[in-house]
């Protein structure tokens, strides 16, 4: 759990960090959120992806329908 609260912590104050930059640059907030918020839709939609490709590949549960 204290892996994951680290990884989000380092997550957030990147996203910080980018905001920041884009800010200096010019870029209104608005358009520097929706910068942000395309590459994490294109992380969602492969992870999403690998899912449905992986669907189905789970092996049979050992206790239904196996007779012994």
């Amino acid at each position: 759990m204290r892996r994951v609260i680290r990884y989000q912590t380092a997550g957030i104050y990147a996203w910080l960090k980018v905001f920041a930059l884009l800010a200096t640059q010019g870029v209104s907030a608005s358009e520097a959120d929706d910068l942000m918020a395309a590459p994490e839709a294109g992380a969602v939609a492969g992870a999403q992806s690998d899912v449905v490709e992986l669907d189905g590949m789970t092996p049979a549960s050992r206790g239904a329908g196996m007779k012994a």
